[in-house]
């Protein structure tokens, strides 16, 4: 499986891309706020990168390499969880990071919006879920151009960088489903 968009192809991993997927996790500036996905070692990348593969292949999950067309090293990653797997709730959370040099390209949105199109056409997801620190206004702004929109109600906090901060969620569903109706 293998999309391409105008600019990017969007692949499973594979364990070739273990060198370029501890590079993009080992930068702890440009993953400040995924610190749970830090990799320090690449004996932490390997595992990370075997999990996603097989995540992916036991159908838990949709973890995607993005590359640009005609060059095969990963610059980034989008993809989602499966939360659900009832086929009328089916959701995913999705989530996505990209090497600081490749930043405000609109690759990220575009690999995204790719990622959901699947989801939602062929994978029989009805709904999507997101998430960001508030204070992470970039990501709220891909969120906002995928269609995402934000979740009302009390603010989560989770402890980050010696503090607590407020997330912020957010969700996009197949337009016209119901999700939230249980099929008796």
């Amino acid at each position: 499986m293998e999309f391409k968009t105008e600019r990017l192809i969007i692949r499973p991993y594979t364990e070739k891309d273990l060198p370029a997927y501890f590079a993009l996790l080992s930068d702890e500036k440009n993953l400040y706020y995924l610190d749970d996905i830090v990799t320090r070692t690449m004996e932490e990348a390997r595992a990370s990168l075997d999990e996603a593969i097989a995540f992916f292949k036991n159908g838990k999950a949709r973890r995607f390499g993005v590359t640009l067309s005609g060059n095969d090293t990963i610059i980034g990653g989008v993809g989602y969880d499966l939360t659900d797997c009832t086929p009328e709730n089916r959701t995913g959370h999705m989530g996505w990071f990209i090497r600081s040099e490749y930043q405000k390209k609109g690759y990220i949105t575009e690999a995204a919006r790719r990622v959901l199109a699947y989801a939602f056409k062929e994978d029989n997801c009805v709904r999507i879920t997101t998430g960001c620190y508030a204070e992470n206004i970039p990501t709220q702004k891909v969120m906002g151009k995928l269609g995402f929109k934000r979740v009302d109600g009390k603010l989560e906090k989770q402890f980050h960088d010696g503090r607590m901060k407020e997330r912020v969620n957010f969700v996009i569903s197949l337009p016209g489903a119901c999700w939230n109706l249980k099929k008796k």
